[in-house]
């Protein structure tokens, strides 16, 4: 089957895995629970009373889980523990425990979240602090009844919602079974196509679920009994043909408070332009990071997978089509690099690096000269001993007669913005923290990227004549600007060339404004930055194919060093059961 073939199922192992990582944390949670009561002088026998628990929620909870999946829970605690419990207390016992690695937490998010891996497995622990309820039930259905909800804090209240509109969701479709199916099979296309991931400005877990759920609705009873084939098919119809921003529900509430959705009270909701409304109250958008731009690229790639689809039903095209990866590198003439780096707690900060991604796109998109841009969501993760790294890249399509080299200032102030907030993080690598970008031309991609990532086969080998007309050749003489900005507090800017003679090295000032790129930045970022053009200066350890970790005469690799990785032959995959 095709969804196993591309590991769209967890196995059995790993199931047994997220279930003890489940059962682990829950009584972990409850003996927190406990402490904070004695702590606050309860009494032994009210502590053992007033319960608690931990629940699961998003992929999990629906059983749409693969390899790749993070696990979703909620923390829910009675009245007596406080936040700043969660994530002080709960946090340091966290910290000591050796199952956990690369433990983060996020206390301001809109909605507050501890992270980290449990035994290898991705977690993210949300809190809900029931303020009406005396003691909590063992019984975890009771989180569905209207009463829960009330006197909850907006965060909690936010992170409540995620459990109860995962459960509402099994209850709003005719067959859990199809959906379910259908869901794994649209989750599949929308990574294959770049388009999944809430915080790049895509449609997140959450988004898609709630598509598919309304699919299976408009099919009705008699619908979701057939195959997934024809769901499938309707899918892509329906959304290729929606009136965008018409938003899409999966049930409506009329009485409401006024955190909910409504764009006739709320200006700032009339703005958004994907609305994928949440079914539990009070409803929000669950995609509302999805711009303009990217739900018009959304369309689009609906109408594309709605024509394929058509063309597999008429017996023409294998079901594989569907499903085969969108070679983003071949879209662009001219992309932008974004790397960060370091040598420990490289979840922290590559995300905080790429929580902000989504803002550089929009203000790289923003500049007079720039067509269009578009951020792939899928990191690059590369690791040579004890460093790490991760690398992003933006397609930028410029208006005829500009140079891509021409953006710069809103790079700069993004490299900026990142190393600013690696003061306010206490990690024992933060010295080590450094991020740069590089304009790097379509023919130049195969210096960071193999040729699988790049989605390319291996190319025949050129005859001897072939060679003398110059067919196969690259530039000689690339030409790469190149940024990179580290704790040691300085920018430096290279032009990369072919070995040649060192020029002398030449000093100027370039402001960043950083208050007209980006309006909410942090206090203390404005003045100038000294860039460094130098051929001399060493490159910032970009890791490049076989590990080449050299200074700027080394990053230009000849075709003798560059090994290809053959990418596997595309295989015909049978008609979906």
């Amino acid at each position: 089957m095709l969804l196993l073939q591309h590991q769209c199922y967890e196995d059995e192992p790993g199931m047994n895995l997220r279930k003890g990582v489940l059962c682990e944390l829950d009584i972990l949670v409850k003996q927190w629970i406990r402490s904070e009561g004695l702590r606050k002088s309860m009494n032994w026998n009210q502590v053992e009373q007033v319960g608690g628990k931990v629940v699961s929620y998003g992929s999990f909870k629906l059983l749409v889980v693969d390899k790749e999946s993070d696990l979703d829970l909620l923390c829910v605690v009675p009245r007596h523990v406080t936040r700043e419990g969660f994530f002080k207390n709960l946090y340091e016992l966290l910290s000591k425990k050796a199952e956990v690695t690369e433990l983060r937490q996020l206390p301001w998010a809109f909605v507050p979240v501890i992270k980290m891996k449990y035994r290898g497995i991705e977690v993210d622990l949300t809190m809900a602090r029931l303020m009406g309820l005396e003691k909590i039930p063992a019984d975890e259905e009771f989180l569905l009844l209207p009463m829960v909800a009330r006197d909850l804090d907006q965060k909690c209240l936010r992170s409540l919602n995620g459990y109860r509109a995962t459960c509402e969701i099994l209850q709003l479709v005719p067959s859990v079974e199809k959906f379910r199916l259908t869901l794994r099979m649209v989750k599949l296309w929308a990574r294959k196509n770049g388009l999944y991931g809430n915080m790049l400005g895509f449609l997140g877990g959450a988004s898609w679920a709630i598509l598919v759920a309304k699919v299976c609705q408009l099919a009705g009873t008699d619908g979701s009994q057939g195959s997934c084939v024809n769901l499938l098919h309707l899918f892509f119809y329906t959304f290729a043909k929606w009136n965008w921003p018409d938003p899409v529900y999966i049930k409506k509430i009329e009485a409401q408070s006024y955190l909910a959705w409504n764009p006739k009270m709320n200006h700032f909701d009339r703005e958004h332009s994907m609305p994928i409304i949440t079914s539990s109250a009070p409803q929000m958008n669950s995609a509302v990071n999805v711009s303009k731009t990217n739900c018009q690229l959304i369309t689009s790639k609906f109408e594309d997978a709605l024509g394929i689809c058509q063309t597999v039903l008429e017996g023409t095209r294998p079901w594989s089509d569907l499903f085969r990866p969108t070679n983003f590198f071949e879209e662009f003439d001219n992309y932008v690099l974004m790397s960060g780096t370091c040598r420990g707690d490289s979840c922290l900060w590559f995300g905080s690096i790429e929580s902000k991604l989504r803002q550089l796109n929009q203000h790289i998109g923003s500049c007079s000269k720039v067509s269009s841009v578009r951020v792939w969501p899928q990191p690059f993760v590369r690791k040579d001993g004890h460093n790490f790294q991760q690398l992003w890249f933006f397609g930028v399509k410029m208006i005829v007669g500009h140079s891509a080299e021409t953006i710069q200032e809103p790079l700069h102030v993004f490299t900026d913005l990142c190393m600013e907030t690696v003061k306010n993080v206490s990690s024992p690598y933060a010295s080590t923290f450094s991020v740069f970008w590089q304009h790097v031309p379509r023919p130049q991609l195969f210096r960071f990227l193999t040729s699988q990532e790049l989605g390319i086969s291996k190319p025949d080998k050129l005859s001897y004549a072939a060679v003398t007309l110059g067919q196969g050749s690259t530039m000689t003489n690339p030409v790469v600007v190149t940024s990179m900005q580290s704790m040691s507090g300085y920018t430096n800017t290279a032009t990369a060339r072919s070995p040649g003679p060192v020029p002398q090295t030449e000093y100027r000032q370039v402001p960043t404004p950083i208050s007209r790129v980006f309006p909410t930045h942090m206090p203390g970022l404005g003045g100038q930055n000294c860039i460094v053009y130098s051929l001399a200066a060493p490159h910032p350890g970009l890791l490049l194919p076989n590990h080449v970790l050299a200074g700027d005469h080394t990053t230009y690799l000849s075709h003798q060093q560059y090994h290809d990785i053959t990418r596997p032959p595309n295989e015909f995959f049978g008609t979906f059961q």
